[in-house]
């Protein structure tokens, strides 16, 4: 029989609460596995997922960017009988140490009832191992661990296990509304409050005629490739035309201010959505000085715009490392991808130090309390798990 152990990690410094954190975690990988409640069952502070051979490959692609695992390992299973357990351990021990491989032998008895200690499945384990591979035993830094968890449900051992993404389980720290781009940041952003146990949702901003249009660009990838991470339910589309119709005419001083009063205006469109949904914060991917809308001036003017809290997760961190954390999740192809997005045709030249008397004025001139409501009316959404199961 086999399965996966799966083990959290920060959930265990819970106190009171540890329950809650465990059962979000459970419907979690219940999703991202689309399993039942009966294949992934929770003993003693792990849970274990049955499988098939044939569906081992993809079940630990999608556990690695599920929050909350510290780490997993597919695991053969077998009776919780010394000579059971000897045999299937010395087997696997056999098939999976190379030429040149050191081993070690652990083993773990979590229940005290069963008549064997761990100390005598090592031994006997260790001993019969070394003499049918000739492998030196090192038990500090193995090449090969073979590991055993005897219980008394059964016994599961394995010899290898896989980084989990750590962090909360998504669903248990809020929700917020992720200002979706299609470049690196945002998509670094969404999977790092993700991974602190936040519901995240999208909003994006297009210059298309419709939704439709946009589902078929690198957006409707972007969406999909983030489902095991985020767990989104919804993407907010919103047409960027309304604001290019009212700043065609601006001279060329307030044209160097047109980025900062976008941005101004994401963020009030946002806050709109927010309130009427039930999002508690807005979610940016800026880095502080990375370009010249993001100068501490500028990220200032923009907080200025509205009352909810916007939260910048990369406000530290340089390019190389944002590019590496999408590379990380498997959307570095999707975010070069070609797109024409809102940025693209804003001011070349915008300025660097907004002044807040000065754009507060330019959006008296253009009617922006008018443009955010025609915005925020026009609004389209988009149900996420319709649009993956369409993709299925």
């Amino acid at each position: 029989m086999q399965a996966i152990l799966i083990r959290y990690g920060e959930i265990g410094t819970k106190k009171g609460t540890r329950h809650i954190f465990e059962a979000q975690l459970r419907r979690n990988i219940m999703k991202a596995l689309h399993l039942p409640k009966d294949r992934v069952k929770l003993y003693r502070s792990q849970f274990v997922v049955t499988a098939n051979e044939e569906e081992i490959p993809e079940f630990l692609e999608n556990l690695k960017h599920v929050f909350g695992i510290a780490w997993y390992a597919p695991a053969k299973v077998c009776e919780s009988k010394f000579d059971v357990i000897c045999e299937t351990a010395i087997e696997m021990g056999i098939d999976t140490i190379q030429a040149g491989d050191t081993f070690g032998v652990k083993a773990k008895r979590s229940h005290k009832l069963l008549p064997f200690s761990s100390l005598d499945l090592q031994q006997t384990i260790g001993e019969a191992i070394g003499k049918a591979t000739k492998a030196p035993v090192n038990l500090s830094a193995p090449d090969v661990q073979v590991a055993i968890a005897a219980s008394k449900e059964g016994t599961y051992i394995y010899t290898k296990r896989f980084q989990g993404a750590k962090g909360l389980p998504v669903g248990t720290s809020g929700k917020v509304l992720s200002l979706l781009s299609g470049g690196f940041d945002s998509i670094a952003a969404s999977y790092l409050l993700a991974k602190r146990g936040a519901e995240v949702d999208y909003l994006h901003f297009h210059i298309f005629m419709d939704k439709s249009n946009v589902l078929n660009t690198k957006i409707g990838d972007i969406v999909k490739g983030l489902d095991v991470a985020t767990q989104a339910k919804k993407l907010f589309v919103s047409s960027y035309g309304p604001f290019e119709m009212e700043v065609l005419n601006l001279d060329k001083l307030s044209q160097r201010y047109e980025t900062v009063i976008f941005r101004r205006l994401m963020a009030r469109v946002g806050e709109a959505l927010a309130l009427k949904f039930g999002y508690q914060l807005l979610l940016f991917g800026d880095s502080l000085g990375q370009v010249a809308s993001q100068t501490m001036e500028n990220m200032v003017a923009v907080d200025h715009a509205i009352q909810m809290p916007i939260f910048r997760p990369l406000v530290g961190y340089d390019k190389s490392e944002v590019v590496e954390l999408v590379r990380y999740i498997g959307l570095f192809d999707a975010a070069v991808a070609e797109y024409k997005d809102c940025c693209s045709i804003l001011s070349p030249d915008p300025i660097k130090k907004a002044d807040l008397d000065t754009v507060q004025q330019i959006e008296q001139e253009i009617g922006i309390d008018k443009i955010v409501e025609e915005m925020v009316n026009a609004v389209e959404d988009v149900d996420i798990r319709t649009l993956i199961d369409m993709s299925e």
